[in-house]
């Protein structure tokens, strides 16, 4: 059964609604600029060696033939599946692995601020934020670009932190600071506490602003002392995604998967252990669109199970044009709608 236009319009418009879950992995950061995993990879192999030199750490061994395995073309997660088996090394992989998003990430800032129209995810919360108080958006991604999206249209973010300079991981205070009181005027006055819209940002993976600092987890942009809590590729990050913060952020955010009413996956390519299981569930029974540049094999997969999911691709002869598939349906689209700024602007009309 092939798709015509108006219906994949209309289906991608049906999923903009109260129920929806959003899920952000890196090929939506990489559009903005930020480094992919062979430009992280690339990054370590020059870096660790002279960290580990520097500080005189004991975990060259340890190292050396991971940074050999990369230089053969092996992919970072493979390459660091089994051999990272010391806290030392995984705290400065991670360490780096923030060092060299960090540059990048701030010229995304920027023109994330700077444009005079917000960008597609601000549009798409001022959207949704119409019929109901809070969206669950769950990111994969260590980078600080949806929160500054939000903060583009002055959306709230309960990120499970509490505070602003320094913030300090408190769930509670976190959902408590999205409420407000709501007087009513009239012969009776009455005071009823409503939620601001906002989003519920759940990042199982962590955040460059995360740190831990004497057992307690904070979130500050300060270089503050800590060690930085992000849960880098690897044979480590099943363990550490158990962790504090990590596990509240991760039961978040596959509560907010099994009770969602729809799914939108933007430049996500299904291969997270942690997910995965509520994900291949739920995709089953929902409306849910596939968003990317290039859908990968894991995410096919996902869409084979699915009746009712949609992928949405560039066309691989020309990418100005949209491939987009559904069941045994395939359309081909004369406009990039792939793109996520073409698709808010052109099926949502924001």
């Amino acid at each position: 059964m092939d798709l015509d236009q108006e219906q994949v319009y209309s289906e991608v418009q049906e999923l903009f609604r109260k129920g929806l879950v959003i899920i952000v992995g890196s090929g939506a950061s990489s559009a903005l600029g930020l480094p992919g995993m062979t430009d992280l990879a690339a990054h370590l192999r020059e870096n660790v060696p002279n960290e580990i030199t520097a500080r005189s750490l004991s975990c060259l061994p340890q190292w050396t033939p991971i940074s050999e395995l990369l230089e053969q073309g092996q992919g970072l997660e493979d390459a660091l599946a089994d051999g990272v088996s010391s806290d030392e090394l995984a705290d400065l992989i991670a360490e780096q692995i923030a060092t060299c998003i960090s540059g990048k990430e701030m010229h995304a800032m920027e023109k994330i601020l700077r444009e005079a129209e917000p960008p597609a995810f601000s549009r798409i919360f001022q959207h949704v934020l119409r019929t109901t108080e809070c969206v669950d958006v769950i990111t994969t991604n260590y980078d600080r670009l949806i929160e500054a999206q939000a903060a583009r249209v002055g959306i709230g973010v309960d990120s499970m932190f509490y505070g602003h300079t320094v913030g300090k991981f408190d769930p509670e205070q976190s959902r408590k600071s999205m409420l407000r009181l709501d007087n009513q005027v009239g012969r009776r006055r009455v005071t009823s506490i409503r939620k601001t819209p906002h989003i519920r940002l759940s990042k199982p993976h962590g955040s460059l602003d995360w740190l831990t600092y004497n057992g307690e987890h904070f979130r500050s942009d300060l270089a503050i002392p800590g060690a930085r809590r992000i849960v880098a590729p690897g044979g480590n990050k099943y363990r550490q995604g158990y962790e504090m913060p990590f596990d509240q952020q991760r039961e978040r955010a596959n509560a907010a998967i099994d009770a969602a009413d729809a799914l939108l996956f933007v430049g996500y390519g299904f291969n997270d252990d942690h997910l995965q299981t509520h994900i291949r569930e739920r995709i089953q029974k929902v409306p849910s669109v596939i968003l990317s540049r290039t859908i990968t094999q894991s995410a096919r997969e996902y869409l084979s199970i699915s009746p009712v999911a949609l992928g949405v691709e560039a066309d691989r002869v020309n990418d100005a044009h949209t491939h987009v598939v559904k069941g045994d349906g395939e359309a081909t689209l004369d406009s990039p709608i792939w793109n996520l700024n073409r698709l808010v602007e052109e099926v949502l009309g924001k």
